[in-house]
């Protein structure tokens, strides 16, 4: 559950506001952009506080299996991107690459 500022009370994923779940959305994607979390944590995030499902529910929702979600949650796989866009995409996450050179020393 999530703590609001506003007025220190507990809020279920039905009673977020829209401002919350921006608050949400934009501390998810610093914290994945700076490796503070994993993909899982973030797809474990979207589906619990967002939208308050179980695996089950969720992996049913975005039309994967409960297996393939709980080991994207727990990082005990290897998915492919198109998996990957699948479980974001609720969150309003999408999937996009960034060439760096790669350092040689």
């Amino acid at each position: 559950m999530l703590r609001s500022k506003s007025k220190g009370h507990n809020l279920t994923a039905e009673q977020l506001t829209r401002e919350h779940r921006k608050e949400v959305l934009a501390k998810l994607e610093s914290d994945l952009a700076n490796n503070v979390i994993t993909i899982g944590e973030v797809v474990k995030t979207i589906r619990t506080e967002l939208y308050g499902m179980t695996q089950t529910q969720y992996a049913k929702f975005i039309k994967i299996s409960d297996k393939t979600l709980r080991d994207i949650e727990k990082g005990n796989t290897d998915p492919r991107l198109s998996v990957i866009s699948k479980v974001l995409a609720p969150g309003g996450f999408q999937i996009s690459a960034k060439f760096v050179p790669r350092v040689v020393e």
